[in-house]
């Protein structure tokens, strides 16, 4: 049976041009299909984590790639350089990539990107067909949010704007709309009485200067102390002894009710509304002494001014510090308050000529010369009135 079969196929094939030609087909792609199993080499390819065994007769990567039914781009990402020779065993990571739309501007352009967020998708095609986009640029979509395929990204070119607001200067960037479009987007909230370098309704230019001004107006009560004033009246005592307070002047207390108007803090108009005296100041009434003479004993001494100084009194030295020699009646003092040859009248001790210095005589101090330590020490270290005489 089997071989009344065959002979029928031949015979078939012998009276047939068609049956010829199909024979012939299946013998060379027998043939073929023998030849390319003897050439083509076996490789592992993992696409998107998942392993496909393949053979393959392409020199490289990137061939294999191309001419594969598995469908790769030239934008996927391959963790071999696509000129690599391929060889049996070879293990290729494929990661594909995603078609997404960019929108620039109203301009659409078409394209794949591997990157898994949209800001990274948005740098990866600026940076393949060299668009030149900023971070700052704004996009419809969160950076990081992740990429989905067909996704649309809509991107706005922004622009620099130099920005002064609450007292601080910055460079921010937005896309071309008005100066109110770009506030809300700033999430600055303008106050009522704020004032806006230029009109809310003008459409930003590049480098344009924007400011605002932080403008409040409020009411204070101030309360300030008022001086009180102080007269003077002649007393019945030397000149240049510190006046006697005769009667202890008071500081008032007036109020004010002020509108107050700042510009970013700084206070730029003030309107009294109303005041008031709450406490008025005591005037301080002082004596001063006038008189300019005195009398000691049959003589008058006319002065000029008078001191009360601290005065210690001093027994040793021959010469002084002006070369006269020491005797009673020179006294050593600060030239600096009483110049050196200053006649003087020392109470207590009498007339008196300014004629040395001493290491510790210094401000409004005096020290008397006795010819004796007995002297010296009777007398000790005691307040006295030193006048200067004309």
């Amino acid at each position: 049976m089997i071989e009344m079969t065959w002979i029928r196929c031949i015979s078939l094939v012998r009276r047939s041009r068609l049956a010829q030609i199909l024979l012939l087909a299946v013998v060379l792609s027998g043939l073929l299909g023998t030849a390319y199993y003897g050439v083509s080499k076996p490789i592992q390819v993992a696409v998107d984590g998942q392993q496909v065994n393949v053979r393959t007769i392409w020199p490289t990567v990137g061939q294999f790639l191309a001419h594969s039914h598995l469908g790769f781009f030239e934008e996927d990402q391959v963790d071999l350089p696509r000129d690599t020779a391929v060889f049996a065993g070879m293990q290729i990571q494929v990661v594909r990539s995603q078609p997404v739309t960019l929108d620039l501007d109203g301009e659409v352009l078409k394209a794949r990107v591997i990157a898994q967020s949209a800001g990274a998708a948005v740098n990866e095609i600026s940076e393949r067909y060299a668009l030149g986009l900023k971070a700052s640029d704004e996009l419809n979509v969160a950076a990081d949010d992740g990429v989905e395929s067909g996704m649309v990204l809509v991107v706005h070119r922004t622009i620099p704007v130099q920005l002064t607001v609450d007292g601080e200067e910055m460079e921010r960037y937005v896309a071309p709309c008005t100066v109110a479009e770009a506030l809300e987007r700033w999430e600055i909230i303008l106050g009522a009485l704020d004032q806006v370098s230029l009109p809310l309704e003008q459409a930003l230019q590049p480098e344009d200067a924007l400011r605002v001004v932080r403008v409040e107006e409020k009411e204070e009560i101030i309360q300030e102390e008022l001086p009180y004033q102080v007269v003077v009246k002649p007393g019945e005592f030397p000149v240049g002894l510190p006046d006697q307070i005769l009667t202890a002047g008071q500081t008032g207390l007036h109020e004010q009710t002020v509108r107050l108007k700042t510009e970013d803090g700084q206070e730029v108009q003030r309107e009294v509304l109303s005041q008031r005296i709450l406490k008025a100041p005591v005037t301080q009434v002082v004596a001063r002494g006038n008189q300019t003479t005195i009398a000691r004993g049959s003589e008058t001494f006319k002065f000029e001014r008078c001191y009360t100084m601290r005065a210690t009194a001093y027994c040793f030295g021959t010469t002084t510090a002006t070369g006269a020699k020491v005797r009673r009646g020179i006294v050593a003092v600060d030239p600096r308050v009483i110049p050196l040859g200053t006649r003087l009248y020392v109470e207590g001790y009498g007339e008196a000529v300014a004629l040395d210095t001493g290491g510790a005589i210094k401000g409004e101090r005096i020290d008397v010369y006795v010819p004796t330590y007995a002297e010296a020490a009777q007398w000790g270290v005691r307040n006295v009135t030193v006048y200067v005489l004309d």
